[in-house]
């Protein structure tokens, strides 16, 4: 039996297959299938069930349409009520489940392809465009329905987003004017999509300059996309680049991340820049006019500092301090991954440290820098001006992961000022356990409640997580075995035993597989080094679960938990077995740490 429900359902654009399949079902299933026939074709709705109601909405008003879903409504019915495009998006759902309220009426939205994300499909383009635009702004033009004046097309324009504008395909030369109002260049790129997902179809792409001409005939159902980034050049999105990490995938380094990035502005801060580059290996970098031998020459200061900022893992710069926080602020993405930056005077009497102080290891860089030039290290961080200990810092200190950067600053404050943090630690991975040195800032605590929490496990406490890495997991797997076999094995072992994937320090197995391409490209994905061990040496290392027949075959009796137990004891003699060996396909997991 159906419960009497009100579907509002989204057709897409037109094209009968751009209908979500749970918009198809239901509309398959309504008892009314009431739609807009001046926008959705029949097809769309076409697959209603026999003896269904279907009735065209052009022609009527709200009233009457509400009249007709609520007597279907009333005899125990289902209604579908189909849009074109997406109904959250000039539709007229708001004032029908407004009326449907109001009857006490139950009604859902499913929703549908609108014409910009179809024309944008049809046509090849994207709304956004790294490092050149990263909104969509949707709009129309002011008409019968009123625009807001701070909506008007001129001043969204103006930001260079991308821009979709719908309903206005009869005011091509209004549009133009808006466009120009905003200050577009002539060549902006404009898509048009005419009847999109009908079978007139057009896909129409032309110019700020060449609209006018090129909209002849068209004056309804056309959404106008206008795409100011359209031809900026092709810059990879930073998701797929090697060096960009998340939670998925370990940061690739580049080979240049081990040198300094020395920027210098004049000649005197060159001198002074050449005598910081004999400190450590680096790379120099001046104006065009300064450049030379071993030194990069370069136009303007941001656009070297932007294509070098995640290429070295710190920046110095002899300039001003304002110069500098103007070139990297637009670059800042995270404590937890951005690079170290000092600033120094032309003479090298102050060495800032204005970035990644603790995490970065900016701090430490200053001090080192200010021994070698004669300098004064300036050192701003609240911890370290207090002469307390830095919980970012003592934790990469101790080769632990911090779980979520955010949660930082809270703990850092209480030491900066004087008080004392809970530690929860029972394997004692911080070294605090009689270090009279921390005494006065940490206490230790048996509560996993307490404001630190050092943890393999993947733990949901309330205070700052620490994941040291200790945690070795030892792989076995057939030939041939893909980096993703491995990957999906190592996700399902670590959720097996409800560790964190941050707590991983190396992968192990047999030197049988030291060659293997899909275990070392698995390693690499993660950032992790890997270990070999003899059979021989596997051999003598007791496992739960032992097989005769891998003995017979490699000469050991187990690969995947014995390597795990043997790289994890490399690290701590105390390591055991966490996750005995789980199977998945072709590969074994065990976790030792």
């Amino acid at each position: 039996m159906n419960i009497p429900h009100v579907y509002f359902i989204g057709a897409g654009p037109g094209d009968p297959d751009l209908i979500t399949v749970r918009g198809r079902d239901l509309v398959s299933r309504a008892d009314l299938v009431l739609y807009a026939g001046s926008l959705v074709p029949a097809e769309v709705v076409a697959c209603a069930k026999p003896g269904a109601q279907v009735a065209d909405s052009a022609g009527l008003s709200l009233d009457e349409t509400h009249a007709l879903i609520l007597e279907t409504v009333r005899r125990g019915g289902t209604v579908a009520r189909v849009h074109t495009g997406d109904p959250s998006l000039f539709g007229s759902v708001r004032e029908q489940t407004a009326l449907l309220d109001r009857d006490g009426v139950p009604w859902s939205v499913i929703p549908g392809v609108t014409a910009a994300f179809a024309a944008a499909a049809r046509a090849g383009v994207s709304f956004t465009v790294p490092e050149a635009t990263q909104s969509l702004v949707i709009t129309r033009l002011h008409g019968r329905t009123p625009v807001p004046q701070a909506e008007r097309l001129r001043e969204l324009a103006r930001h260079r987003s991308s821009v979709a504008v719908y309903l206005s395909a009869d005011k091509v030369s209004e549009l133009t004017a808006e466009l120009r109002l905003a200050g577009l260049p002539e060549n902006t790129v404009i898509v048009v999509g005419h009847k999109v997902g009908h079978p007139q179809e057009r896909i129409i792409r032309t110019t700020l300059a060449g609209l006018d001409a090129d909209m002849a005939g068209v004056t309804r159902q056309a959404v106008f996309l206008v795409l100011p980034a359209e031809e900026a050049p092709v810059v990879p999105s930073r998701l797929y680049d090697p060096a960009f990490g998340h939670g998925f995938r370990a940061a690739a380094r580049p080979e240049s991340w081990t040198r300094l990035a020395v920027y210098a502005l004049t000649r005197q801060g060159l001198d002074l820049a050449r005598r910081i580059a004999a400190m450590a290996p680096a790379d120099l970098f001046a104006p065009r006019r300064l450049a030379g031998e071993g030194v990069c020459g370069f136009e303007r200061i941001a656009d070297q500092v932007h294509a070098n900022f995640h290429l070295h893992h710190a920046h110095v710069f002899v300039a001003a301090t304002g110069i500098v926080v103007r070139a990297i602020a637009p670059l800042l993405q995270s404590k937890a991954t951005d690079p170290a930056v000092v600033v120094c005077d032309q003479n090298g009497d102050n060495v800032i440290s204005l970035l990644s102080g603790h995490l970065g290891g900016a701090n430490d860089l200053a001090r080192r820098l200010a021994a070698h030039l004669g300098g004064r290290a300036v050192i701003t961080t609240a911890t370290d001006t207090a002469g307390a200990p830095a919980i970012d810092t003592l934790a990469a200190e101790r080769g632990c992961a911090i779980a979520d950067p955010a949660r930082i600053a809270a703990v850092n404050a209480v030491l900066a000022e004087g008080g004392t943090v809970t530690v929860h630690d029972p394997q004692n991975d911080l070294g605090l356990r009689g270090n009279a040195e921390w005494r006065d800032f940490f206490e230790l605590s048996e509560q996993p409640t307490a404001q630190v929490v050092v943890t393999l496990e993947a733990s949901c406490a309330a205070g700052l997580v620490l994941h040291p890495r200790r945690l070795f997991a030892g792989v076995g797997c057939r030939r041939g075995v893909s980096r993703d076999e491995v990957l999906q094995a190592l996700r399902e072992a670590l959720d097996a035993g409800g560790l964190a994937p941050a707590a991983l320090a190396g992968l192990a197995s047999v030197d049988l597989k030291a060659d293997e391409a899909g275990l070392l490209e698995a390693a690499g994905h993660l950032g992790l080094p890997t270990y070999f061990f003899e059979p021989s040496v596997l051999d003598e290392t007791p496992v739960p679960n032992p097989s005769q027949r891998v003995r017979d075959r490699i000469g050991a009796g187990s690969v995947c938990e014995a390597a795990s137990v043997l790289a994890a004891r490399m690290k701590n003699p105390e390591a055991r077995l966490i996750v005995p060996k789980t199977v998945r396909g072709n590969v074994t997991v065990a976790l030792a740490g």
